[in-house]
């Protein structure tokens, strides 16, 4: 094997063909990649381009010609403004603003209204071709490793090969992945602003662009599709953009359920599926069982502040999320007693089939199971629709098609009992798997099976566990009703305690484990009159049903504003009275939520005075999960003491925690903005926070517009928990040494800290003119009637700043562009300490580093000349303190902006971040005319509520104004979430020659050239069998070599296939994935010759998470091969091995040119293949090609 190791490792130039084994830091990002394949976002563009011509035609086709110019003028306006501006020309700019102003000034309310509305439009339908571009990039980039495209950094593929590069042994990487739990909690924070109907729109949008690209100009699928596309388009036009009114929880849940159903059903299995062929790469498995991800939701549980909540709406939601459950596997065990017509099967599976058969025979003991429990969830059904509530949750709900697909199978069986614990139905499954594998069927169990088995581990009945979510005091009010009614004490002796005798009572009260009232006495409490306040006596009803419900229905029971170990023991007392079992069987975890700078400081001896109480460890099984809160420390102390606060104080409740042997889990309370402890950068975030805090297990909630965001669409949501699970698993075994803080670093963040909140708080607390310019210069006050979300956007009515929400707060200074809560405080912290040290700090600590380039992020979107408009119109000069403070603010973000420069040492914010850059380009003339629109709104809406009477125009004045608030938020977005691209790395030095970017594999027929082959030095070995037996000797001979595996089918009758054919070639695509395949090389024909396009999207799917390519011989053969590609890429179709139509690819080197080329553009990987090695170098340059496949019977081969 001399020859061919030889071969692989030698070129004309004498660079390697093979490079050696890459680190993690060299590996191409996924940005480099999107931008190898759409450079400079020309595919962006052009969708962009595209959308906004047929939004136009719609505004001419409903509207007036006139009305269009007048957005057509106001679009050149704000863009010859920008032009103005960053060319340093400030008259030019001011006089071309000024215009802008002036123009918006004389149109009317319908008009104000129409044309926000088409600015509105555009930037939602460009945030569309966004996702669209995102969608493409990973259906060209799937997850998982093969030899076709590098894994991505922030992939488990890519982590798992960086820490194998690093020595990390590969069963202690099994080992960690199948221990790890990364845990999503869906929130209903109203930060998404688009209705669900609109929403779906966008979607849809998305879907027909990337589908467009399938196609060449001209066929009739594209005009298909562009009719389609302008009728998506249209019915936005048409549609009604407000929510006319606020939210109900339940409408919020239904929201939450529908993203599971369209979106994360069929995501989460997939990304397992790809797990599992990561881990069985390096010798592992994905048991059935296991979980590495789960969901869970605050919708219908978090009743902190929202009165909206409340018992009898947890308990219909729980009801509906069951009934969505059922109604979901049983479409699932539909689909899958199809699937399993055999009629062998192993004593257990007969056993139970006969239990829901009754006395009927047994013919197909596996549809038999599955009819039974499609019976028994039917009557789930039936049970969940008793206890909804007719005006929340309509009917037409409850006859969706997941309902009545179900239908289908023959009747309902004798055993109707409702199934209300998912693990009955999994145990079923698992029985099922283990009884086909037994009996020969190991490619059918490895199918659709397995899939129901995990998407039932996973989401089982309840779909998303419910979080629920109150506040400290009134648990502490329900526990003092508790003492009063059970004769311990008078109303009030409770709270007259100090903390101290509540920790010491609460403690002793649940060690002795005896309840206070007698069995009975619970109910009558809760539902006498006994306790006046409604809202505490539903604390009592909620504890009550948290106590009575199965065991999947609850997650955690967050206790906000928690402030000392009494407030954890209160509802622990709570429950144990409300009956839950002493064994927390049935019981939620009951977690503290420390979200003020004052609480996350003591959170470490609220913790130690928690485990130091008698009996709570034994109570807690000594884990222990707690919340940080991100959005009301940042409000309470500005964002970088919050930072800081954030970062030690998970350090040292770790610490106690260890100090105690508790196991910690840390639930992050996040949002989608900087503000709210939000990074795009999911990955480079997950890896600043504190060494050892995260240690496997991942708690994080997603907030509203992020949801649809992150996981709307599948393949996105696939893609981002493949990210989440990444980071989770290099945090646990990566390298840290670069993430130790050291002792000056801390010293330098005290002080920074104690700067920075001292700064912000002196304008937020202390100066007297803050609230009055806020409420001024911001559209706070107009929020609310966006009816964005269920919950009242202050705890407080009557409070100010102080009891305002964290979300509208933020939400408020985004529309004016000032962005102020990421920022204040920040400059003042940078310019009193030593630049140098700040400096070192960035490029030596993750974290510091991690935070100054979110926050230049922040900067980039910011625009301190259109909030100057604001404060211009709104505030005005008769308040001239109020006028001098935003003259202050907008001085100090510029401070701000030279400070963070100086220590990051790039020209501007975000320099280097083209996605940012790009998206900021197009979006912001769009951004900055919805800006002056919405400030004229204000000045009209705010002059005739002081005392102008109102004409018949205010409702298009009001419509105006919340179509601003939409639009302003839908362009000040973060772009689709990638890495940045990395530095450039250097030119190599004169004296070295020149590397030659190509991967080359080895065909070989038969083990023991596939063995050779493997052991040689090749990146990927072709694996060519004509028969089952062949191809798994072949799998197998290779199997644990770390050498990616392509199978390459070759039916004995060629490639026009029998109905018979086209069933064992499905066959033996499964058995490929089975075996370990990285990539499956087929090539059906039609009866015409032409590549049977359907059977070819039926094998992509039956092969993943292997990639599918074409053979040579059926591409080549085709009549237009490089005009042919989109249409493969649109079937699934990853690779296409050729070479140039020649007998040799030296000879055909001009067509693998042009096939490169349109490779490229489709992407879709050309393989060339008929190459000797001496080929490789000159075909390089020839071809552009990255790809070649060194054949046996190539002259000048390797054989041998």
């Amino acid at each position: 094997m001399l020859g061919l190791r030889s071969a692989l490792r030698s070129t004309a130039r004498g660079a390697a063909l093979v490079s050696p084994p890459r680190s993690l830091s060299t590996l191409p990002s996924s940005f480099e990649e999107m931008e190898r394949l759409d450079p400079g976002g020309a595919a962006y563009a052009r969708s962009v381009k595209k959308l906004g011509k047929l939004l136009g035609a719609q505004m001419v086709q409903h509207g007036d010609a006139a009305q269009v110019a007048v957005v057509e003028r106001l679009r050149h306006q704000a863009r010859r403004w920008r032009d103005a501006l960053h060319a340093g020309a400030e008259n030019e700019a001011a006089d071309r603003f000024a215009t802008m102003a002036a123009e918006v000034a004389t149109l009317k309310p319908a008009a104000l209204r129409d044309v926000a509305r088409a600015f509105a439009h555009f930037l939602a339908l460009s945030n569309a071709a966004e996702q669209d571009q995102r969608v493409r990039h990973l259906a060209t980039q799937r997850l998982g490793g093969s030899a076709l495209f590098p894994e991505k950094r922030d992939s488990c593929a890519g982590v798992v090969a960086g820490l194998l590069d690093e020595g990390v042994a590969p069963a202690a990487v099994v080992d960690a992945l199948l221990a790890q739990k990364t845990e999503i909690v869906l929130t209903a924070h109203p930060t998404e602003v688009h209705r669900r109907t609109l929403l779906a729109k966008h979607r849809r949008v998305a879907e027909l662009l990337c589908q467009l690209d399938a196609f060449p100009a001209g066929s009739y699928e594209v005009g298909q599709l562009e009719t389609e596309l302008r009728g998506v388009v249209s019915a936005l036009w048409g549609s009604d953009e407000l929510r006319r009114a606020k939210p109900s929880p339940q409408k919020e849940a239904r929201g939450g359920l529908a993203v599971v159903e369209t979106s994360l059903w069929e995501a989460v299995p997939a990304f397992l599926r790809k797990l599992d062929a990561t881990l069985a790469q390096h010798g592992g498995a994905l048991p059935l069982d296991a979980s590495p991800v789960a969901l869970a939701s605050w919708m219908g549980g978090d009743r902190d502040g929202n009165p909206n909540v409340d018992a009898a709406v947890t308990r219909s939601v729980v009801a509906a999320q069951r009934r969505k459950g059922a109604s979901l596997l049983i479409v699932e065990l539909d689909a899958l007693r199809l699937d399993l017509s055999v009629t062998g099967a192993s004593d257990a599976v007969v056993a139970l089939a006969k239990t829901f058969a009754g006395d009927e025979p047994v013919r197909e003991p596996y549809k038999a199971v599955c009819d039974g429990f499609i019976g028994r969830l039917r009557a789930t059904i039936r049970w969940a629709d008793g206890a909804l509530d007719e005006a929340e949750w309509p009917t037409a709900s409850r006859n969706s098609l997941a309902s009545r697909v179900g239908r289908t199978a023959k009747v309902d069986p004798p055993a109707t009992e409702p199934l209300f614990d998912a693990t009955e139905l999994a145990a079923a499954l698992r029985a099922m798997h283990a009884s086909l594998e037994a009996q020969g069927y190991g490619e059918l169990a490895s199918g659709r099976l397995v899939d129901a088995i995990r998407r039932v581990n996973a989401f089982g009945l309840q779909l998303c566990p419910l979080d629920v979510r109150q506040e400290s005091t009134r648990h502490a009010n329900a526990v003092d009703a508790l003492r009063a009614f059970a004769g311990v004490g008078a109303r009030g002796s409770y709270a007259a305690l100090d903390d101290d005798a509540k920790i010491a009572w609460l403690a002793d009260e649940l060690e002795t484990g005896r309840p206070l009232l007698r069995r009975g006495d619970f109910e009558k409490l809760v539902d006498g009159d006994f306790v006046e306040d409604a809202v505490d006596r539903d604390v009592l009803k909620t504890c009550a049903y948290v106590a009575e419900a199965p065991p999947d229905t609850f997650g955690a029971y967050v206790i906000s504003q928690a402030t000392s170990a009494a407030d954890v023991l209160a509802v622990e007392l709570l429950l144990h009275e409300a009956g839950a079992a002493s064994d927390r069987s049935n019981c939620t975890r009951v977690v503290p939520l420390f979200e003020t700078l004052d609480d996350l400081n003591n959170g470490p001896a609220s913790l130690r005075r928690l485990f130091s109480s008698p009996g709570y460890l034994d109570r807690c099984g000594r884990k222990q999960e707690i919340m940080v809160g991100y959005s009301d420390s940042a409000k309470d102390a500005g964002r970088l003491a919050a930072w800081w606060a954030q970062y030690e104080g998970q350090e040292k409740m770790l610490a106690v925690c260890d100090e105690f042997g508790v196991e910690a889990t840390f639930f992050h309370g996040k949002g989608g903005t900087v503000g709210r402890g939000g990074n795009p950068e999911t990955y480079r975030a997950i890896l600043a926070h504190p060494p050892n805090t995260i240690d496997g297990r991942f708690r994080v909630t997603e907030q509203g517009e992020m949801i649809a965001f992150n996981f709307g669409e599948p393949r996105v949501a696939e893609r981002t928990l493949d990210i989440f699970s990444a980071a989770v698993l290099r945090d646990k075994l990566g390298d840290a040494s670069d993430r130790a803080v050291k002792p000056e670093w801390r010293a330098t963040m005290a002080k920074l800290s104690e700067t920075s909140c001292a700064a912000y708080r002196a304008l937020v607390r202390e100066d007297a003119d803050f609230v009055p310019y806020f409420r001024k210069a911001t559209p706070e006050l107009e929020l609310a009637a966006l009816n964005v979300g269920s919950r009242p956007a202050k705890r407080n009515p009557k409070g100010g700043v102080e009891s305002l929400r964290a979300i509208p707060w933020i939400f408020a200074w985004t529309q004016t562009r000032l962005g102020l809560p990421a920022w204040l405080g920040i400059g003042d912290a940078f310019a009193a300490a030593d630049g140098a040290e700040l400096r070192a700090m960035y490029e030596e600590w993750p974290w510091f580093k991690t935070n100054v380039d979110l926050i230049e992020t922040l900067l980039a979107k910011l625009e301190p000349e259109i909030a100057k408009h604001y404060d211009a119109v709104l505030v005005g000069g008769g308040e001239p303190r109020l006028a001098a403070l935003g003259d202050r603010l907008r001085g100090a973000l510029a401070n701000t902006t030279d400070e963070v420069l100086a220590v990051s040492g790039r020209g501007a914010p975000a320099e280097g971040n083209e996605l940012l850059m790009r998206a900021l380009k197009l979006r912001n003339p769009y951004v900055d005319v919805l800006n002056v629109l919405q400030v004229e709104c204000l000045r009209r809406i705010r002059a005739a509520d002081d005392g102008e009477a109102k004409d018949d125009d205010a409702l298009d004045l009001d419509d105006a104004l919340l179509i601003c608030i939409n639009g302003i938020a839908a362009g000040m977005q973060n772009p689709p979430r990638e890495p940045r691209r990395p530095p450039s790395p250097a030119p190599p030095s004169p004296a070295a020659p020149p590397a030659l970017r190509a991967e080359v594999g080895v065909a070989a027929a038969g083990p023991a050239g596939a063995l050779a082959v493997a052991r040689g030095g090749a990146r990927f070995v072709e694996v060519r069998a004509e028969s089952a037996g062949a191809l798994v000797a072949c799998l197998g001979a290779v199997r644990g070599l770390g050498v990616m595996t392509h199978v390459h089918l070759r039916p004995r009758g060629g490639w026009r296939l029998s109905a018979w054919g086209a069933a064992a070639l499905r066959v033996d695509v499964a058995l490929a994935r089975q075996h370990g395949a990285s990539t499956v090389v087929v090539g059906p024909l039609d009866d015409c010759g032409f590549l049977d396009l359907p059977l070819v999207a039926e094998l992509a799917e039956a092969a993943r998470p292997a990639r599918v390519a074409i053979c040579r011989e059926s591409f080549d053969a085709s009549p237009d091969p490089a005009h042919g590609l989109r249409a493969l890429a649109n079937a699934g179709v990853d690779a296409v091995y050729s070479s140039g139509g020649a007998a040799r690819a030296r000879d055909g080197a001009d067509a693998l040119r042009t096939l490169v080329a349109a490779g490229n553009e489709a992407r879709v990987a050309v393989m060339v293949c008929r190459v000797a090695a001496d080929d490789v170098p000159p075909l390089v340059d020839a071809t552009g090609a990255f790809f070649f496949v060194l054949d046996d019977d190539a002259e000048g081969g390797v054989a041998g």
